[in-house]
C-alpha cells in the first residue's frame, strides 16, 4: 500500500514537472513566434501574439518570458508611433521586474533609450512615492501618539474620579459663634483655628490656675488676721489681690481673643465646603478557564 502510495505520488511530482518544462517551452516558442513577426515588421500580428502573451488572465506566468514579451510589446507600440501605450507596458515590466535588462542588440536605439528615460522617471516617481509613504506613516505615528497620550490622559482622569468621591459638607451659622477656632476649623481654615484654640486654652488654663491660688491666700490672710498678725495678713491679701488682678487679665485677654474669633468666622464663613475621599479601585477580574480530564469550567477572583 505504501509503496503504491509514493509511487502516485512520485507520479504526480514527475507529471508536475513534464508540465512546468511543457509550459517553459511553448511560453518561449510563442515569444519567439511574436519576435519573429517584430523583425519581420509585421506589427499588427506581433502586437496581437504579444497582446495575449502579457494578458494577466490568460497570458504568460514565467516572470522572465513575461519581461521579454512586454519589451518586445513596447519596441512594437513604439514602431507604431504608439508612445503613451509603450511606457505604460514599460513602466509594469519595470515594475513588476526592476532587475530585467534589455538585449541592446535586439531593439533600436529608440527603444532602449525609452525604456532606461521610462524606469529613471519610475525610479524618481518610487523615490517620491516613498516619500510620501515615509511622510504620511509619520504623520500616522504621530497621530496615533497623539492618539495614545489623550487616552492616557482620559484613563488617568477616569482612574482619579473612580478612586476619589467628592462630598458636600454643609456648615453650620451657629457652630462660627463657637470659641477656641471651632468656626475657623468649620471654614477650612486651620492655621487660624489652631492660633484661636491655642491663645483661648492658655488662657483658660491660665485662669483656673490663677483661682486657687487666689483663694489660698485671701484664706490665709484671714487667718493670720484672726491670729491678730495683721502685718503678715496684710501681705497675704495683697497677693491675692495681685492673683486676682492677673486672673481677671486673662478672662479680659479670653473674651477678646474670643469675640476676635467669633468675628472673624462669621466674617469668613463659609455656606458649604467640598470634601475629596479616596477610595480603592476593585480588582481586575481574573477569571481563566479550566480543563481537566474529569471536569471543564472556569475559576479565578472577580475582585
Amino acid at each position: 500500500m505504501r509503496a503504491l502510495v509514493f509511487a502516485a505520488v512520485l507520479a504526480l511530482g514527475l507529471f508536475g514537472l513534464i508540465g512546468g518544462s511543457t509550459a517553459h517551452a511553448q511560453g518561449r516558442v510563442d515569444v519567439e513566434k511574436a519576435r519573429a513577426a517584430y523583425l519581420a515588421r509585421n506589427y499588427s500580428e506581433a502586437e496581437l501574439r504579444l497582446g495575449a502573451l502579457v494578458d494577466p488572465k490568460t497570458g504568460l506566468k514565467e516572470l522572465s518570458l513575461l519581461s521579454q514579451a512586454r519589451m518586445y510589446l513596447g519596441a512594437v507600440f513604439l514602431a507604431q508611433g504608439k508612445r503613451e501605450p509603450a511606457i505604460e507596458v514599460f513602466e509594469k515590466l519595470i515594475l513588476d521586474d526592476p532587475a530585467f535588462e534589455p538585449d541592446p542588440l535586439s531593439f533600436p536605439g529608440d527603444v532602449i533609450n525609452t525604456f532606461f528615460d521610462v524606469r529613471a522617471q519610475l525610479q524618481e516617481k518610487i523615490r517620491q512615492a516613498a516619500q510620501s509613504s515615509a511622510r504620511l506613516e509619520a504623520e500616522r505615528r504621530a497621530r496615533a501618539e497623539e492618539e495614545r497620550r489623550k487616552q492616557e490622559a482620559w484613563l488617568a482622569k477616569v482612574k482619579q474620579m473612580a478612586t476619589e468621591e467628592k462630598i458636600t459638607v454643609k456648615n453650620n451659622r451657629l457652630v462660627a459663634f463657637l470659641p477656641f477656632g471651632v468656626g475657623q476649623f468649620q471654614n477650612r481654615d486651620p492655621v487660624l483655628g489652631w492660633t484661636f484654640l491655642v491663645s483661648e486654652a492658655a488662657l483658660v488654663v491660665g485662669t483656673g490656675i490663677t483661682v486657687p491660688m487666689y483663694a489660698y491666700h485671701r484664706d490665709r490672710a484671714e487667718e493670720v488676721a484672726r491670729a491678730n498678725d495683721f502685718r503678715t495678713s496684710q501681705l497675704y491679701q495683697d497677693r491675692a489681690d495681685n492673683i486676682r488682678t492677673v486672673n481677671l487679665s486673662f478672662v479680659g485677654a479670653f473674651a477678646a481673643i474670643a469675640i476676635t474669633g467669633i468675628v472673624q468666622a462669621n466674617l469668613a464663613y463659609v455656606p458649604e465646603t467640598v470634601e475629596t475621599k479616596k477610595r480603592d479601585l476593585p480588582a481586575v477580574s481574573s477569571i481563566k478557564p479550566v480543563i481537566s480530564p474529569l471536569f471543564v469550567g472556569i475559576t479565578g477572583n472577580v475582585f
